[in-house]
């Protein structure tokens, strides 16, 4: 049974959540964030930014480059005036939720009472007693618990690079498939829900039922939620396989905000019972995997 748990309205509303959690006790990024948004013009050079909101373009630059990495807007560069400058650009899906944004941001109360997948409330009563049979039980894993991967717990050193520094998605993808024994190599379309399905994933000698959602190097920075799909929608989309273990891989850091929408999801899923286990797969822990099995990953 394959438990529900996204939706496009669903999904929204995380989105706005999660940009609002990214300007509270944040003014100057509020600030910053408006200048953008404010008007009809979609382009606005750092320059436009520093005028409009009394900052430093040096100031507006470092500020500006977290809101892009977080997808809040669009950070480029373009000739004006004979010169190359730093200039942001408007997204549509924040352009028009923007109002409703800034409100969660500056406002905990409406923050806390705002309904979403991972936060939901009803407004039937305030308080709701529920006995429930069990505990849902959830564990959050390392590639050390993985039988298959158990040989990177021997990797002592970890270079501040390898060559190259970061690996195609599919070869990363072909790497643990081979540690898995999968003898296909499916192939990836838009709609699936994993980039890796098998049931052969071992911990401690059981069995597991594992998908992961792998990011490869088209992707810069903190991988957050937002960058994962081209809705954002990528890990919730990974918790509709029917599966045991959920990994999210990425070599690079991997923002808290991921690990905190998988922690939620697993314990949704949990509630139909067993155990269910998730983890991720960062930089380091995917050099561990490369240089303690180099052929796997060649």
């Amino acid at each position: 049974m394959t438990l529900q748990v996204s939706d496009s309205a669903s999904h929204r509303r995380d989105q706005i959540a999660n940009f609002a959690e990214i300007l509270k006790n944040a003014p100057s990024r509020q600030r910053i964030f408006e200048a953008v948004y404010h008007g009809k013009k979609r382009t606005k050079s750092a320059r436009e930014i520093a005028d409009a909101t009394g900052f430093s373009q040096k100031r507006v630059t470092m500020i500006a480059k977290r809101l892009a990495r977080e997808r809040l807007l669009e950070q480029s560069r373009e000739r004006i005036d004979g010169s190359s400058q730093t200039v942001y650009r408007k997204l549509d899906f924040v352009e028009s939720n923007k109002g409703k944004i800034l409100s969660l941001a500056r406002n905990k109360k409406q923050r806390d009472s705002y309904h979403t997948k991972t936060n939901p409330r009803t407004g039937i009563a305030k308080s709701v007693n529920l006995r429930v049979p069990f505990v849902p039980r959830t564990r959050f894993i390392r590639i050390d618990d993985v039988d298959q991967f158990s040989k990177a717990t021997k990797v002592r050193t970890i270079p501040n690079a390898l060559t190259p520094d970061r690996l195609p998605e599919r070869k990363v993808k072909l790497g643990i498939l081979r540690l898995l024994k999968e003898l296909k190599f499916p192939k990836d379309w838009g709609g699936e829900t994993n980039d890796i399905f098998s049931v052969k994933l071992k911990i401690r000698g059981s069995a597991k039922r594992a998908a992961f959602a792998l990011k490869g190097p088209a992707k810069k920075g903190t991988l957050v939620p937002g960058m994962m799909g081209k809705n954002g929608d990528q890990i919730q989309r990974l918790f509709n396989s029917p599966a045991d273990v959920f990994f999210v891989q990425y070599e690079g850091e991997i923002a808290e905000s991921v690990v905190g929408l998988m922690e939620q999801l697993a314990k949704a899923r949990a509630v139909l019972g067993g155990t269910v286990y998730f983890g991720i797969i960062n930089r380091d822990d995917t050099y561990r995997l490369r240089l303690a099995f180099p052929q796997a990953f060649r």
